[in-house]
């Protein structure tokens, strides 16, 4: 839910003194519902927290009183950015998380294979896997042309979802084998996001 969708609703703000505080904070500073994504309660308490803590107060009447200083509203909107910014680096965090697993995971399947190809053998369960997604990706297009099947129909639309699913794992084979672009990608994009280490 939205920041803005969840303030708009005034019976939860007459119920709420924590959303009302938060609806001030919105009503003297509107351009800070912009910062905040999909989140709307974390949101809405950490505005919360953020108006008593610059107004000295849990009474929204006299939160917007005291915001009629033009410096208290500085300090809101400071307050308001830094914790956005926290918020995207907790995310990015994650996503740089996730992405360093990705690469660990696949490292250890590609030494895996090393091993199997130094040993003299091949990984013919992935052999057969590759082999399988690719005859299942011919044989799904091939039923749907020869067979004449609509990819409108409930029989098309399934058809259609198993051979893209089958073309995913293919490129995902190609990547493991020959390096993907979008690891790289996605690594550089992290990076160039990430602030300076040290700072």
């Amino acid at each position: 839910m939205k920041l803005l969708d969840l303030l708009g609703d005034a019976a939860a703000i007459a119920a709420n003194p924590i959303a009302g505080l938060a609806k001030v904070a919105l009503d003297v500073a509107p351009d800070i519902a912009s910062l905040f994504g999909d989140d709307a309660e974390k949101a809405v308490g950490k505005l919360a927290d953020t108006v008593r803590a610059i107004t000295g107060t849990d009474d929204p009447a006299q939160a917007r009183e005291a915001l009629a200083d033009p410096n208290l509203v500085f300090q809101l909107r400071s307050q308001a950015q830094t914790f956005a910014h926290e918020e995207r680096m907790q995310q990015m965090a994650g996503a740089l998380t996730t992405l360093t697993a990705t690469l660990a995971d696949r490292q250890n399947a590609r030494a895996r294979d090393t091993e199997f190809i130094k040993a003299g053998r091949s990984n013919v369960r992935a052999n057969v896997l590759l082999v399988t997604a690719g005859l299942g990706i011919v044989g799904g297009i091939g039923f749907m042309v020869f067979g004449h099947v609509d990819g409108n129909t409930a029989v098309g639309g399934c058809i259609i979802s198993v051979v893209t699913l089958l073309a995913g794992k293919f490129a995902t084979a190609f990547d493991f084998e020959f390096g993907g672009s979008a690891d790289s990608e996605q690594t550089r994009t992290l990076l160039a996001q990430a602030s300076p280490i040290g700072k």
